[in-house]
């Protein structure tokens, strides 16, 4: 019973995950009208935010608070500078904006490879995410359970208009 709740729980953080990226996905084709293949490359723009501002910043909790402010901030400002050069200049086309987007992706998944190389790099956790809790005689990482903490709130303030 121990392994199906850790599974239970490692499936929803990866579903949350994934549910994020598909909420950002249909925002911007209910709101644009546009399908962006290169939504993908903006949260790895964002992660590799994360470990920028952790090889800057030795304090694992302060690097991770800044890294999530930044790495939205960067992702969107990534989504901006994409609809001033060139979604909003094919509006109504949509065959085109999927087809220059995903060349975009392309574009910065060799940006990221190039200047990251290509193993992953990684990031660590504050000392406060390390370790487990005890759910039902399954050890649950807390770095699963502040996935889907972080996954509920953004549901929650999306489903209020914060």
């Amino acid at each position: 019973m121990d392994v199906v709740i850790g599974q239970l729980f490692t499936g929803l953080s990866i579903g949350s995950i994934l549910l994020l990226a598909a909420l950002g996905l249909s925002l911007t084709f209910g709101q644009m009208g546009v399908i962006n293949m290169a939504h993908g490359e903006f949260i790895m723009a964002g992660s590799y935010t994360a470990y920028v501002v952790q090889q800057v910043i030795s304090n694992a909790t302060g690097s991770l608070i800044i890294s999530l402010l930044v790495g939205f901030v960067v992702g969107g400002l990534m989504g901006v500078v994409l609809e001033v050069v060139l979604v909003s200049r094919m509006y109504h086309r949509p065959l085109d904006t999927l087809l220059v987007t995903f060349g975009v992706g392309l574009i910065l998944q060799q940006l990221a490879r190039d200047i990251f190389g290509a193993p992953a790099v990684n990031v660590s956790a504050p000392s406060w995410l390390s370790g487990g809790v005890d759910i039902f005689g399954a050890v649950v990482p807390k770095t699963r359970i502040f996935i889907l903490v972080l996954a509920i709130a953004g549901v929650f303030a999306l489903s209020v208009g914060l």
